[in-house]
């Protein structure tokens, strides 16, 4: 499977759900897009319905980029990268590869 096509100098990524909610989906991510994680549909573009309770409102935004993601945490439970958690409220740069824990490890996202 081909994860980035190359448009001129910039590459079109993805976010693969690998567990939970999202198992299988994958959902397209461009540079300098935004794309938020919660259970509030009106603020989220992936929402995480309430049989997850560990997953906030806005729980992250995961911004698009041409080397990586910026990730930031809004939660209450947490976001976590490779199993380490975020700080909430800051954002962090995220390697291409990475997998995004949204509250404990039942809904696990790639950042491809």
């Amino acid at each position: 499977m081909k994860i980035f096509k190359k448009i001129g100098d910039l590459f079109v990524g993805s976010i693969t759900g690998i567990s939970g909610a999202y198992a299988g989906a994958i959902f397209r991510i461009d540079p300098d897009e935004d794309i938020t994680i919660g259970r509030d549909p009106k603020t989220s573009q992936i929402v995480i319905d309430k049989d997850y309770p560990l997953v906030s409102r806005t729980h992250c935004t995961v911004r698009g980029g041409n080397d990586g993601y910026i990730v930031t945490d809004h939660s209450t439970n947490g976001t976590f990268i490779d199993g380490e958690r975020l700080p909430k409220g800051e954002t962090v740069f995220v390697k291409r590869g990475s997998v995004l824990y949204i509250g404990d490890n039942s809904n696990t996202f790639k950042l491809n």
